[in-house]
């Protein structure tokens, strides 16, 4: 079973801001023992952890198949408020290859999140 996948983020509070508009919670807004700023965001029984570390830059992969997936409700209303938000959708709502509503954006550091509606 997965605990957690982690990233580094140039912006941990854009980060962490971004994922909760997503539906996820803060877990963790912290400073490791070496100081750098860490925090872990829970979506649904996994995680996400991003480090936010002083000379190191995020550096993540543009393409499609590198991605984070999350199931959000009401994609729609959600896909408007991001763009309302100036938040970049590189795949417009479409059916995903199992049929589900899905649409694709990059987080704040530029890396692809895929949206898929959720079940009732």
């Amino acid at each position: 079973m997965l605990k957690h996948v982690s990233f580094l983020t140039r912006d941990l509070s854009a980060a962490l801001q971004f994922y909760v508009r997503l539906g996820a919670v803060v877990e963790k807004d912290t400073l490791t023992p070496e100081g750098y700023r860490r925090g872990v965001l829970r979506l649904g029984e996994g995680r996400l952890q991003f480090f936010q570390i002083p000379g190191e830059v995020a550096t993540p992969q543009g393409h499609w198949a590198e991605h984070i997936a999350v199931y959000v409700p009401a994609l729609p209303e959600l896909l408007r408020d991001l763009q309302a938000a100036s938040v970049t959708v590189t795949r417009d709502l479409q059916p995903s290859p199992g049929g589900r509503p899905m649409a694709f954006v990059l987080d704040p550091d530029g890396r692809q999140v895929e949206l898929l509606e959720a079940d009732g």
